[in-house]
């Protein structure tokens, strides 16, 4: 959706904002979660994928990140090394292997995710409580009918 806002900023922009608003008010947990586990943020989007669904091939993974294979291979490699990912091999075709999340893994994942959310609070929390809860309907509308358009 690009319309533009009475202010003649589009949706995108306005998105953008918030959430560079929102997320810079803390001191950086999620960062300091992600240095402290030796993580990129290419690396924790592509586990994300995997927190999203656990069944991906190295090119489907490639594909849904608009990545190149090679460059998917080798977050897979250093992933598998740091015993974060595993790659099971398909039983009905033996050259194709699956990549799922360790245990570890979606620990860390949890982690990253509950310090984001804290991040994100703090950065509406100064909001009046009625603004607050009136964004908070907002989302979560906007969200339910996210999930409807994913499962058409």
């Amino acid at each position: 959706m690009t319309r533009s806002s009475p202010s003649g900023a589009c949706l995108g922009d306005l998105l953008q904002q918030f959430v560079n608003h929102v997320s810079h008010r803390a001191q950086g947990e999620t960062l300091s979660i992600m240095s402290r586990a030796s993580v990129t943020l290419p690396q924790v989007l592509l586990m994300n994928r995997l927190v999203q669904r656990e069944d991906w091939t190295s090119s489907a993974l490639a594909s849904s990140l608009n990545m190149s294979l090679p460059s998917v291979s080798q977050m897979i490699d250093r992933l598998a090394q740091q015993g974060l990912i595993r790659r099971i091999e398909n039983p009905e075709d033996r050259r194709q292997r699956r990549i799922t999340l360790t245990s570890r893994a979606k620990s860390l994942m949890t982690r990253i995710g509950r310090a984001r959310s804290a991040e994100y609070a703090v950065g509406v929390e100064r909001l009046s409580p009625a603004l607050q809860h009136e964004l908070a309907d907002i989302l979560t509308r906007v969200l339910a009918e996210l999930a409807l358009l994913r499962e058409v």
